[in-house]
């Protein structure tokens, strides 16, 4: 964790030893909410959205910010990550000061709102199978959109969803990332029917490519489907689109909402495995301000931090105490992490015991 030195940077003198005993916090939530649940040989997967990533002004990312958003990575194995901004000037150098040569990354070029998709991995626990694509629906399953003269519109997804193939242990899978369209929140707006046609051909899209695996190889494909879905709620449509073309979700996944109010289930982990002997582990929500940019903080911030996002406005005039203090909660902290909690799982990839136990009982591992 060399990244940590970097906390020399921040200035001044006071604001240093204060985001020092933050980062101390962040560390130690980290540690038992993920690591001492998880197992050693476990893959970590989350998914998160970074909230404008890269896009400069309001969203430009401090030392202090970088530190916290790495050391929330480096306890997971392979984290899938939206609204990465087309300029990667943050991103190469989250990547590579911050995380380091132990990690890797595959992004999509810039498509809807200017956002590219990506997957950062650590490479002695996940290898890329060098199969990587974005997802263009074929002719006759693009999705069906009414327009202003009650016609309909054939489309493509608004921001193109991405899958690779990975391995970690024993255990090989096709992870694809989405952002799905959000539009009005309205459940009979024109827009809510277009996030559920998203959401339903994405589901099916990648049911059917386990299927054609199936028959073409005779393999049994694992299929991993994550991001931010902008799912209203578990009863909501919006979730039932997922399930119905046979994905599951897990126990601590299920009823955790990823938005900041707890309202809101935008992102999902949802599963399609084709081989039973994969068991998913432990799963939750990680409230990314639980231990860093607190309520609490906003005092520190408006007084001791020389940050002059946050003491002074737009026009240059300066803030109140006060004011400075209702900025930081409403508006900086989720502009240095984001609007959004990161979703985990762990799955459990070491297979040896079955395989060994298939062969011992005179049976094809590859069947069991």
């Amino acid at each position: 964790m060399s990244f940590i030195s970097s906390i020399r940077y921040i200035k001044p003198d006071m604001h240093r030893a204060f985001v020092a005993e933050r980062l101390k916090a962040l560390k130690h939530q980290l540690d038992q909410e993920i690591r001492d649940t998880t197992g050693a040989a476990s893959l970590r997967l989350a998914t998160w959205n970074l909230m404008h990533f890269s896009d400069g002004g309001a969203y430009d990312r401090t030392t202090e910010s970088l530190l916290y958003i790495a050391e929330i990575i480096d306890h997971f194995d392979l984290v899938a990550i939206q609204e990465v901004n087309h300029d990667l000037r943050k991103f190469e150098l989250l990547m590579q000061r911050y995380l380091g040569g132990d990690w890797d990354y595959i992004l999509t070029d810039a498509s809807g709102n200017r956002e590219r998709l990506a997957f950062v991995y650590r490479k002695a626990k996940v290898r890329f199978l060098r199969e990587a694509g974005e997802i263009v629906l074929p002719e006759g399953q693009e999705i069906v959109a009414p327009d202003q003269e009650n016609a309909t519109r054939k489309l493509q997804f608004a921001r193109t969803p991405f899958a690779v193939t990975f391995q970690a242990g024993w255990f090989r899978f096709k992870l694809c990332t989405v952002h799905i369209y959000y539009g009005k929140s309205a459940d009979s707006s024109p827009e809510m029917d277009l996030r559920r046609n998203e959401i339903e051909k994405i589901a099916v899209f990648l049911a059917n490519v386990q299927k054609a695996e199936k028959r073409s190889s005779g393999t049994d494909a694992n299929m991993i489907l994550l991001g931010d879905f902008n799912i209203v709620s578990p009863e909501h449509r919006t979730m039932k689109a997922l399930l119905d073309a046979g994905f599951v979700t897990t126990e601590g996944i299920r009823d955790a909402a990823s938005s900041l109010s707890g309202k809101h289930h935008y992102d999902q982990i949802v599963f399609k495995l084709g081989e039973k002997r994969v068991k998913l582990g432990a799963s939750g929500v990680l409230d990314i301000f639980k231990s860093v940019y607190r309520s609490e903080d906003a005092e520190h911030y408006a007084r001791e931090a020389d940050i002059r996002k946050i003491t002074h406005g737009r026009d240059g005039e300066p803030r109140d105490e006060e004011q400075a203090m209702t900025y930081f909660r409403r508006y900086y902290r989720k502009h240095q992490l984001s609007d959004h909690n990161l979703l985990w799982c762990e799955v459990k990839t070491d297979f040896s015991g079955h395989y060994l136990d298939a062969v011992a009982a005179g049976h094809d591992p590859r069947k069991m």
